[in-house]
């Protein structure tokens, strides 16, 4: 009994470690929002040791933005960075982030909450359990606008940033 309870623990821990979020071939929309000032500068991942991974956000055009992921490796005593270009779509209430890898073709999509103070970013993943196919980029966004206020729609591993 003891070694199914372990199993089906490290099972449990492997998938969230494995969670990744929801990726597709269409944004949400174009860029039509106005880069805002309160996203730019450097966002630290709170709870980390001593090497917290940490996020650089900069302006690179008016409507988007450019994200460079900081993650500090024990192995090699050294952050990787890797960059991102992305930009905001409000549905609603809730801020969605269309982010692309500069050498991918998909975005991944992320619920943004930032307090009010704008000192804190919360970061929720949309889950990649999406089943559906969609044909276009209009398609998505009705998808996103009919389920973006459902707590199964997004990974339970949120991550919480505060403005350096």
């Amino acid at each position: 009994m003891r070694k199914l309870i372990y199993a089906s623990g490290l099972f449990s821990m492997l998938f969230l470690l494995t969670a990744c979020p929801y990726s597709s071939e269409y944004a949400l929309n174009e860029p039509n929002e106005t880069v805002k000032k309160e996203y730019l500068g450097t966002w630290l991942q709170e709870g980390e040791s001593e090497h917290p991974s940490y996020w650089v956000i900069s302006k690179l055009t008016d409507k988007t933005y450019t994200f460079e992921e900081h993650e500090y490796s024990s192995n090699d005593k050294e952050y990787s960075v890797k960059t991102f270009e992305g930009y905001f779509t409000k549905l609603g209430t809730v801020n969605f982030l269309n982010l692309k890898e500069e050498s991918d073709v998909k975005y991944s999509f992320f619920k943004i909450e930032l307090s009010k103070d704008k000192k804190q970013m919360v970061i929720y993943e949309v889950t990649d359990n999406i089943d559906e196919t969609f044909s276009s980029a209009a398609d998505l966004k009705a998808f996103f606008e009919k389920h973006k206020d459902l707590s199964f729609f997004y990974n339970k591993d949120e991550k919480k940033y505060k403005k350096k």
